[in-house]
């Protein structure tokens, strides 16, 4: 079987010298090219199964440029698109050029591979945008909560409250099975199962130590990681209901931590 024919295109010469050597000895056969005007001038040239191309090639932005070249000369190719993280605007930008993936710096060498390969063996590209931010927030819900439990410990703040993994992540596998529910059922309204284990939080976080201003960060970072993780996945993503959806998880979050911290001040029982 001959192997796959790739246009590799980056302006650093550091990456242009290593990750085609790699990639080459994954079964690749690399072509490289240092910016847009001469990688158009080899995609005239030479056929490619594979493009995968800085996003920034000398100015912010102009992967893009070459994708569209690889596109209308060689619609068959495979396009895909290297960058240090993809912003809202370059990941509608991917969607519009119908790019068939992102692929963040550094490269993590193994998923960049299986990546490439993957997609090459499928006989058409997978159409963009079919996934409800509620699905891909079910399917990454380990990873979710892995990092947002590192952002927790690396906050000082947090550190002074010694707590195991387990006390620290409790309340949050069920708060996150609520939010997948609700963005499911379209709810923003008040939500009792909602409520109610939103003040066993506040209720527990207190007996714990913490502060209110320290639920209210653990709500923001958690907020955080949410939104930057449906942003890596914009690409898998129904781009209309991204927004909406960003504004609903915002509400109900918003929502659950005034009733944590309402509980917080006033645990049952106790008189205001």
């Amino acid at each position: 079987m001959d192997k796959p024919k790739l246009l590799f295109v980056d302006d650093e010469d550091s990456i242009r010298i290593t990750l085609p050597a790699i990639l080459t000895q994954e079964g690749f056969d690399v072509t490289t090219a240092a910016t847009v005007a001469e990688a158009i001038s080899i995609i005239n040239r030479q056929s490619f199964d594979i493009l995968l191309s800085d996003l920034n090639i000398g100015e912010p932005g102009d992967g893009f440029t070459v994708v569209s070249a690889m596109r209308r000369i060689q619609p068959k190719a495979r396009t895909f698109i290297l960058t240090g993280y993809p912003d809202f605007s370059s990941a509608l930008e991917a969607i519009r050029r119908q790019v068939d993936d992102y692929l963040t710096k550094p490269a993590d060498i193994p998923t960049l591979v299986r990546t490439l390969k993957s997609k090459l063996q499928r006989e058409a590209p997978q159409a963009p945008g079919l996934k409800k931010s509620a699905v891909v927030l079910s399917e990454n819900e380990g990873e979710i909560i892995d990092l947002w439990y590192r952002e927790v410990q690396s906050d000082p703040e947090f550190q002074e409250i010694p707590m195991s993994r387990k006390e620290r992540i409790d309340h949050l596998p069920g708060l996150l099975k609520d939010l997948v529910r609700r963005l499911e059922k379209g709810d923003t309204g008040a939500d009792p199962a909602s409520a109610r284990s939103a003040s066993i939080h506040g209720r527990k976080r207190r007996e714990q130590g913490y502060s209110a201003t320290q639920i209210v960060q653990e709500s923001r970072l958690f907020y955080r990681v949410i939104a930057n993780r449906l942003q890596q996945n914009l690409l898998d993503l129904d781009i209309s209901t991204v927004i909406p959806d960003l504004i609903r998880i915002s509400e109900v979050l918003n929502e659950m931590l005034q009733e944590s911290i309402r509980e917080f001040h006033h645990p049952e029982g106790v008189a205001a």
